[in-house]
């Protein structure tokens, strides 16, 4: 994660990739170092996976991405 100072505060960017399930669906996740992954329905991080631990695509979709190294 890289963390950008200005005037007033800090701006963080965290890497951002796109994961095909494997029933054809995409889900766009963030990955952070310390808190670890935030899954969304839309490349702009509007619609939030709030339960994406519950679907068992999106979990293998993560133990794919972490076995890779964290490269999509």
């Amino acid at each position: 994660m890289t963390c950008i100072p200005f005037k007033g505060g800090f701006i963080c960017v965290t890497p951002f990739y796109r994961l095909r399930l494997l029933d054809g669906r995409y889900v766009y996740m963030a990955w952070h170092s310390f808190c670890g992954p935030m899954f969304f329905h839309d490349r702009g991080e509007r619609r939030e996976i709030k339960e994406w631990y519950k679907d068992a695509l999106i979990c293998r979709a993560l133990e794919w991405f972490q076995g890779r190294g964290h490269l999509a």
